[in-house]
């Protein structure tokens, strides 16, 4: 107890706010008379501006700027940015370092860094919400409550540090040039003559369906997968090796654990990502290329996913995920998901991808069997909120969904 004692850090009331280097990361919102803005600082920077590793006790704090030029006061949620907040109490008792004076001088400077409500009318407030940490992007839900208005902001955060597989490819320099595509015949050709599946690094075998598509702009597209939970992935390295063995033995989450490498157009994916469920063994996963042609000014990325239910042994790396074997369900799944985005305006189906039956059935490269239609779900995102309703179910096909469609007549 005495060497943890005189091992214990002290602390010391931070002298300056260093809010700049980290507000140029800001994002603002601006609705019917309120100005938002949201920054969240990054591991060394909240260690500065609190005097204490926050993010080594898993919290992290979200600054907040409210100015309010409606004629209400106004009262922000927090349990809106975070269901499971932190209080500034609790975010100081994590880390308490030296004496109780010492202690007591913590509880009292976080308890001034938080954000105070209300906001009056015709003011500016700003400070701290203390949330569970999130690495790589953050989803920040802002709610605004007023006398009879509920004001609603969705902004999402890159947050430095997280050693992500997309820092390391430029998307708009994978081609010497992208064909720009406006006809739809022409794009859902295009997208018809994509290889139906991954291959491995020689291009020799195929591994899972490419059964996804998402047109967008960068901005769109993953803003609305990260408000739904998706996380990106880290690159496979000594520390997340570790951290992927920590989460298998002990059961614990890892959002970002690396993903292996499928390859098309000759590279592996330019994007991986994740939506963790329970522990590394159980997520769904998906892989995404961007591809060498835009659509009526939007991005195309190709992909593929799956959903990871466990871990089974194999010859070349001992252990490996074994997946659902009905892709389909997982590729639909996606669309439900993502319909409660508020960025996804429309979905289509068109054949490429692979057919695989019981009587016909194909292997990813684990080897897996899985079973498909054949068919691709294309996804259309936007920058203006979408409500759910307002989502339009795109025919090219005969039906809505592949599996809507008429059985085919017998041929004698």
């Amino acid at each position: 107890m005495l060497v943890l004692t005189a091992c214990t850090p002290a602390w010391q009331r931070p002298e300056t706010n260093t809010a700049a280097d980290f507000t140029a990361r800001s994002v603002s919102v601006s609705k019917s008379g309120a100005r938002v803005t949201v920054a969240v600082p990054d591991a060394s920077e909240a260690a500065v501006i609190f005097g204490t590793d926050l993010y080594r006790s898993r919290v992290q704090p979200v600054w907040i700027e409210v100015e309010n030029a409606t004629d209400q006061d106004l009262i922000l949620m927090r349990t809106a940015i975070d269901d499971e907040y932190i209080s500034p109490a609790e975010a100081a008792y994590l880390r308490h370092a030296g004496p109780q004076d010492t202690r007591e001088q913590m509880d009292r400077f976080f308890n001034e860094s938080e954000f105070k409500n209300p906001i009056k009318a015709g003011t500016t407030v700003s400070g701290y919400v203390f949330s569970n940490l999130d690495e790589g992007f953050k989803n920040v839900n802002v709610d605004l409550l007023g006398n009879d208005q509920l004001l609603n902001y969705t902004v999402t955060i890159k947050i430095p540090g997280l050693n992500a597989d997309y820092e390391y490819v430029d998307l708009n320099t994978l081609y010497p040039e992208f064909e720009e595509i406006t006809d739809e015949a022409m794009f859902r050709e295009r997208l018809v003559e994509i290889p139906c599946c991954t291959n491995n690094e020689a291009g020799s075998a195929n591994g899972d369906p490419l059964n996804i598509v998402l047109v967008g702009s960068s901005q769109a597209v993953f803003t609305a997968l990260i408000r739904r939970g998706w996380q990106a992935t880290e690159i496979n390295y000594f520390r997340s090796s570790l951290k992927t063995i920590r989460s298998h033995i002990f059961g614990s989450q890892y959002n970002y654990s690396p993903i292996s490498p499928l390859y098309l157009f000759g590279r592996s994916q330019d994007i991986g990502l994740q939506k963790a469920r329970g522990s590394v063994t159980r997520r769904n996963h998906m892989r995404l290329w961007r591809a060498p042609f835009d659509y009526r000014g939007q991005e195309v990325f190709i992909g593929q996913i799956s959903r990871d239910i466990g871990v089974k042994f194999q010859k070349q790396t001992l252990t490996t995920h074994a997946i659902d074997p009905f892709v389909d369900h997982t590729r639909d799944s996606l669309i439900e998901d993502l319909a409660y985005s508020q960025g996804l305006s429309g979905v289509a189906f068109i054949e490429g991808s692979q057919i695989s039956t019981e009587t016909e059935t194909f292997y990813n490269l684990t080897p897996d069997p899985y079973f498909s239609d054949g068919y691709r779900a294309v996804f259309f995102f936007t920058e203006e909120t979408t409500p759910l309703t307002d989502i339009d179910q795109i025919r090219w096909l005969p039906d809505w969904h592949p599996s809507l469609r008429p059985p085919e007549p017998d041929v004698e």
